[in-house]
């Protein structure tokens, strides 16, 4: 069993380092649509490579690595030897001291991301969507009240249900969400998230490898000063929530382990909340870093293992249970049956993992799982840390060459892979934030990495090479700290949606101007369409058709001066009212402050109007850069659909 686990693990690292070094996005169509999710991936492949492998930097990534070597050679040893000094240093404080500094920094960076850099502004509609869920959770609601006119609101993962408008995904990160509202702001979950982070991550990797302290300790700090983490915590994404739960789990298994049983039981219960945040990796890495340490745990006396086991796997599965039922009771509630997920329900079984066709109706298969994977592992480096370090390559190195990997390492390593593997199996991609989906393994991506430099560095037979290898992965990590990592967070923060202030008192309707296209989706959505069959519809018709379909039309031609004036009201721009809604009053329920709605024209914004005679009506007027400003209603009306210059 050994030989084989040792063998596949060289198999792994060989692969990663294929991956990283090779240019496998090539396999991608080359002549794939301009903007397609293909194109996309094959030409940030390519940007990431060239990065990564100093192809952009040129000669200064020669003069970089000759400095070092040269350094290496005069130094003689001595910058290891430095460095194992400064190790001993790092490992006599107190880990309490450490734990907490660890939570504190993190808790204060994420804050800050969220409330400075992003301005308390979302990045994604996902994240938007499940604030605004947890809005309805903060008020006492399960989901908000079935809409009387839902087009007015109807966006991309919310889901119309006779039960209520729910969003799609599973509750557990909005429950988070609700409790940061009320105690004063969704910042306050976020930053709560990334300090537990820090905290457990401290005191779970020394448990983990407790003959690697002074390692662990930096790939702690490495993960809770982590770009990519950050950014994922500023934008409120569930993605630092199940990290942060996994690092509590890991910690909470450990201590089962080493004391009594009973620790399972909230072992469980992490593991029941990430997987109700989400499911997939949920139970991927949940199972890896609680039922994988008790699994590799070394045997006790011959009939006393097994006992021991069960116990622990009992108390284990009884901590998440309740999440289980919740989950299923949800679902049934929601979207008809107790294992039918939002996501299903909202765009229809082809938001599956697997090779198929997307609810965008793009065909993803394994070209793509291969092509895009490669791009995600290039770009991590440079995502997770702001650095040119070519990460998962030096983790392949490690995984390739190592003479054995501690127990601690291969649960890290699960903890770090297995996200992998389930976004191969997954049609969704992005590079929003870098490979997002890998997001939940920043901590042991981290922890790794320091593992694989100092392993690197003891592989070599020569001093100079030792100090090189060590002198161009501070450097490399340095500058992330210094100031690559914040180029990485300010260019996510450029993505962020501006919110238009509403200065005038008192309650409000305010119309948000949305592009022809989601107009018309947003009236599909609201007759009860799926997702994936209004994507389809939207890409397959005009709007101009759609609209006659809506009327019983028999040709374009017929509704073409109500086309005209659509389509020309779109000529200032328009703004995407998803961003918007979680920051005002939530659709449905009783407030005196913003209801941002959608604008559907003068006749349908005429009829909202009059179910809200106490709100006072305003426009948002787009500048055609995706900003504007809040306009009094006449102004903006006739601006867009009147044709008088605002």
């Amino acid at each position: 069993m050994k030989l084989f686990l040792d063998a596949g693990r060289r198999v792994v690292g060989l692969l990663l380092l294929v991956l990283v070094a090779i240019p496998v996005f090539l396999v991608l169509d080359p002549a794939a649509p301009p903007s397609s999710l293909d194109d996309l991936m094959r030409r940030s492949g390519f940007e990431h490579w060239s990065y990564t492998w100093g192809v952009t930097s040129g000669v200064w990534t020669l003069l970089g690595i000759g400095g070092a070597v040269l350094v290496g050679v005069l130094a003689g040893g001595r910058v290891s030897g430095v460095l194992a000094r400064a190790a001993a240093v790092i490992e006599r404080s107190p880990r309490w001291a450490v734990a907490g500094f660890m939570g504190l920094l993190g808790a204060g960076l994420a804050a800050a991301v969220a409330l400075i850099v992003f301005d308390g502004r979302t990045i994604l509609n996902d994240a938007s969507v499940q604030l605004l869920q947890g809005r309805y959770f903060a008020a006492g609601r399960l989901a908000g009240p079935p809409l009387a006119m839902p087009e007015f609101w109807s966006i991309q993962f919310m889901v119309h249900t006779p039960a209520g408008w729910v969003s799609q995904y599973p509750p557990a990160h909005a429950l988070w969400l609700a409790a940061g509202f009320r105690l004063g702001g969704a910042w306050i979950a976020m930053a709560g998230a990334v300090g537990m982070l820090g905290v457990f991550s401290v005191l779970a990797f020394e448990r983990l490898l407790p003959d690697r302290i002074a390692a662990v300790r930096i790939g702690a700090l490495l993960a809770v000063t982590s770009p990519m983490l950050l950014a994922l915590a500023g934008a409120y994404m569930n993605h630092a929530t199940v990290a942060a739960f996994a690092a509590l789990a890991l910690w909470l298994a450990l201590r089962a382990e080493t004391g009594r049983a009973v620790w399972a039981l909230a072992a469980g219960g992490a593991m029941g909340f990430m997987v109700t945040t989400r499911p997939v990796s949920g139970l991927l890495i949940g199972a890896a870093v609680t039922a994988g340490v008790w699994l590799t745990a070394p045997r006790r006396e011959p009939g006393l293992h097994r006992p021991w086991l069960l116990r622990r796997l009992g108390w284990w599965v009884l901590g998440g249970l309740p999440f289980a039922a919740g989950l299923a009771w949800f679902n049934a509630r929601f979207f008809g049956g107790p294992l039918t997920l939002g996501y299903t329900a909202a765009a229809g079984p082809s938001h599956g993992l697997g090779f198929h066709m997307d609810p965008w109706g793009r065909m993803y298969g394994f070209t793509q799982a291969l092509g895009y994977t490669s791009t995600e592992l290039m770009s991590l480096g440079r995502e997770l840390l702001g650095t040119v370090l070519p990460v998962a390559a030096l983790i392949g190195l490690f995984l390739l060459f190592a003479r054995r990997l501690r127990r601690g390492e291969r649960i890290l390593v699960a903890w770090a892979l297995l996200p992998i593997l389930a976004s191969a199996l997954y049609w969704h991609h992005d590079l929003v934030f870098g490979p997002r989906l890998l997001g939940e393994a920043v901590p042991a991506w981290c922890a790794l990495l320091v593992l694989a430099a100092i392993g690197l560095t003891r592989l070599g037979r020569w001093a100079w090479l030792r100090d090189a290898i060590a002198i161009v992965v501070l450097v490399a990590v340095g500058y992330g700290l210094v100031a690559g990592g914040r180029a990485r967070i300010d260019r996510v923060a450029a993505r962020a949606a501006p919110i238009p202030e509403v200065t005038d008192p008192g309650p409000s309707l305010v119309f948000v101007h949305e592009l022809w296209g989601d107009r018309v989706g947003a009236r599909l959505a609201a007759r009860g369409m799926r997702l994936d069959s209004v994507r389809a519809l939207l890409t397959r018709y005009h709007p101009c058709q759609l609209e006659a379909a809506f009327v019983g039309a028999q040709g374009p031609e017929e509704v073409a001066d109500q086309c005209r004036l659509e389509s020309e009201s779109d000529r200032l721009g328009w703004v995407g009212l998803t961003d918007y809604l979680w920051h005002g009053d939530p659709p449905g329920l009783e407030g005196s402050g913003v209801l941002w709605a959608r604008d559907l024209g003068p006749e349908a914004n005429a009829r909202l109007i009059a179910e809200y005679p106490s709100r006072t009506p305003r426009f948002v007027l787009p500048d055609g850069r995706g900003d504007g400003q809040v306009v009094p209603y006449d102004t903006g009306l006739n601006a867009l659909w009147g044709g008088v210059p605002p």
